[in-house]
């Protein structure tokens, strides 16, 4: 049997939050629903306009944006979850002193 990593696991709870959170919360937001209605708007509007022969471009276009788009969520999300745990680690060594300093 084959054990993950901890990074392994590391990586699979970022993607397994990062989903529910847009899950949860991003995807049920009016903002984003309207800015994500009128993407499709424009998308659609953009892909009429283009002759049949470089339709393909359009969509390979959304794909390279899209997967952008996730990395950097997911850049941004284990940089904060990190910083997280140092700023935790950080309050719990100062909690444990009678005195700051600063």
């Amino acid at each position: 049997m084959m054990r993950k990593s901890l990074e392994s696991y590391f990586d699979e709870f970022i993607t397994d939050r990062i989903i529910d959170i847009d899950q949860q919360v991003i995807s049920n937001d009016k903002k984003i629903k309207a800015l994500k209605k009128d993407c499709i708007d424009l998308f659609n509007k953009i892909q009429e306009c283009l002759p049949a022969e470089d339709k393909s471009l359009i969509f390979e276009y959304e794909e390279k944006t899209n997967e952008m788009d996730a990395l950097h969520v997911e850049m941004i999300y284990k940089k904060s979850f990190i910083d997280g745990i140092n700023a935790a680690m950080m309050f719990k060594e100062v909690s444990n002193r009678d005195t700051v300093k600063v």
